[in-house]
């Protein structure tokens, strides 16, 4: 095998033999439901190496004919895919130099005959001259370039290019937008309907000039009134007078994909998946498709489950006991392996797109003591990406939120096999007060001395009513209680005295406690000013002669936290329900 071809084969009761690509004219609606698909990946680590592996699956030999479009923009090649099918030709794409399209330049040398044709479409603006010469370097004379004064002229010249025969159908789609025109590219290539692309409001003039030339009696206008209007549609009816036309659309590219694919592929032998928010692996892979008129069914890469309208069209797949092959067209990053095995499980009738295909665990936060009511439903996602609200019963009927942590409950729902999970966190209130201060770590008695203090009033729980005395609850202040002398200030002096640091407890633990509107009994300002609080913002304390007092004047039992954290010591006092 090609190092650029990587084929995945998922299983999940998934046959692994040689994929059977029967015709879809040879399915007997009649016989037994299959219970095997098989499931292939076409794809490369970038879009350009994608495309040479899809164009290794289109032919894997020689051929006689390559086409080079852009890999940057779908404007010029959208029409391509009609000219490619019809000279056997896959589609490669280049990236805005020969250095970045090694991918491309690798398929033709080991693939296209040295008499071969290479079709580049696109002006000298979009694939530079440096394309003609790298070929003419390899050994390629026949360069034929395709290209327009825009877009719409591009599309006009690629269907010019087509084979001179009578025109039953021609397609016309946005100029604008890709989805639309790559949906219906593979049945168009098919069938040899040219792609014209149109602006939303107004026939070009060459375009005019080609419908009435050609006269076809039929007109396919592939996309809703939003990008090709109705005024187009009068345009092309007053052309073609005899000419019926019909217009292919849905409410989204998704929808209007699949209208697209039940119109033309109600049995296909095999569905191609690809994103619907880019185009490069669509417009690579709309050669490959062409071949049996297979539709291009478009995914939501950012979902795991398939879109409502993919969903529904797998579903009717099983109704009518149709069992394509499924192809990816690019790797697990634009359609996921759960992707695959889901549109493979609905086309197989084991799941519906109204089943549920998950429900996410929840998480939940709450306030210590707060109400909280586990919650009657849980939102699930089902097959068809769409998301409803099931009920959901628990395994507790009342949450509790006594106790600070995580609690998990679990759920149930009708239809779903897993159990749900719900993380409930309670947290501590938020304090009804805090204040911080800084110190100079580097004094490190005086460091010790507030670490001590402040550690012995850490968890403090005050009664409603209660009174709180810093020298009660720090206790004195001596070496056998483990504190160190450091500056402590006696009269208008500083000097060594044990627990020096200490006032610097008691006052920030009085700012915290003023914050908090607490009723305070007793507080000593210091005789000389001090660097860590305000001017007549601080409380000294000397054992046991003066001391900090305040009472718990809520209704609520007061928590005192003290945290120390580099050189900042803060207060927080929470409000509680309960002892």
């Amino acid at each position: 095998m090609n190092k650029n071809i990587l084929v995945l084969i998922l299983c999940c009761g998934i046959f692994l033999g040689t994929p059977s690509f029967a015709a879809a004219d040879n399915l007997d609606p009649a016989s037994s439901p299959p219970s095997i698909i098989n499931v292939n990946r076409i794809f490369g680590q970038t879009k350009y190496e994608t495309a040479k592996a899809i164009s290794e699956s289109y032919s894997a030999g020689k051929v006689k004919c390559v086409f080079l479009a852009t890999g940057e923009d779908f404007a010029d090649a959208l029409s391509a895919s009609v000219l490619a099918y019809e000279k056997k030709a896959p589609i490669l794409l280049v990236d805005t130099s020969v250095a970045g399209s090694k991918d491309a330049f690798s398929y033709i040398a080991e693939h296209l005959e040295s008499a071969g044709t290479v079709y580049i479409i696109g002006g000298r603006g979009i694939i530079g001259q440096e394309f003609d010469a790298k070929l003419n370097d390899l050994g390629f004379q026949n360069v034929v370039r395709i290209a327009g004064m825009d877009r719409y002229d591009t599309s006009y010249m690629i269907a010019a290019s087509l084979q001179d025969e009578p025109l039953s159908t021609v397609v016309i789609s946005s100029g604008e937008q890709y989805p639309d025109a790559l949906s219906i590219s593979s049945f168009a290539a098919n069938k040899g309907w040219p792609i014209l692309l149109s602006p939303y409001d107004a026939l070009p003039r060459e375009m005019e000039n080609f419908l009435q030339e050609k006269k076809p009696s039929k007109v396919i206008i592939a996309g809703g009134t939003g990008i090709i209007s109705d005024h187009i549609k009068s345009q092309i009816s007053g052309l073609l007078p005899q000419a019926s036309i019909q217009r292919l659309t849905g409410q989204s590219r998704f929808d209007t994909n699949v209208v697209i694919a039940e119109t033309f592929a109600p049995n296909p032998a095999t569905v191609y998946l690809a994103t619907g928010y880019s185009f490069a692996d669509a417009l690579a892979g709309s050669a490959l498709a062409a071949e049996q008129r297979n539709p291009i069914i478009f995914i939501d890469p950012a979902e795991q489950t398939l879109p409502e309208s993919a969903a529904s069209y797998f579903e009717r797949l099983y109704d009518n006991k149709v069992c394509p092959n499924l192809v990816s067209l690019g790797g697990s990053g634009v359609v996921s392996d759960d992707v695959m095995k889901n549109s493979s499980d609905l086309i197989l009738g084991k799941v519906k797109g109204t089943s549920i295909y998950s429900i996410s665990d929840i998480t939940a936060a709450v306030t210590q003591n707060e109400s909280y009511s586990l919650p009657a439903t849980v939102q699930a996602k089902l097959y068809n990406s769409e998301t409803i609200d099931l009920p959901v019963q628990w395994n507790s009927k009342v949450a509790n939120t006594s106790k600070v942590g995580s609690n998990v409950y679990e759920g149930t729902v009708n239809g779903y096999g897993k159990i749900i999970k719900l993380t409930l966190t309670v947290k501590e209130p938020m304090p009804i007060a805090q204040y911080s201060t800084q110190f100079d770590a580097t004094l490190v008695n005086r460091t010790e001395n507030l670490c001590l203090a402040a550690k012995a009033l850490n968890g403090k729980l005050l009664a409603p009513g209660e009174r709180f005395s810093f020298n009660k609850s720090v206790g004195e202040r001596t070496a056998e209680a483990g504190y160190k002398e450091a500056l402590i200030i006696e009269g208008n002096t500083f000097t060594p005295g044990l627990g020096g640091g200490v006032c610097q407890v008691s006052s920030t633990l009085y700012n915290a406690v003023v914050l908090a509107h607490l009723e305070v009994l007793e507080r000593h300002p210091h005789t000389l000013p001090v660097g860590y609080v305000p001017s007549g913002q601080d409380a000294t304390v000397a054992y046991p002669v003066l001391d900090f007092k305040f009472r718990n004047s809520t209704d609520s039992y007061l928590l005192i936290r003290s945290l120390i954290e580099g050189n900042t010591l803060t207060f927080q006092l929470y409000k509680k329900t309960g002892n």
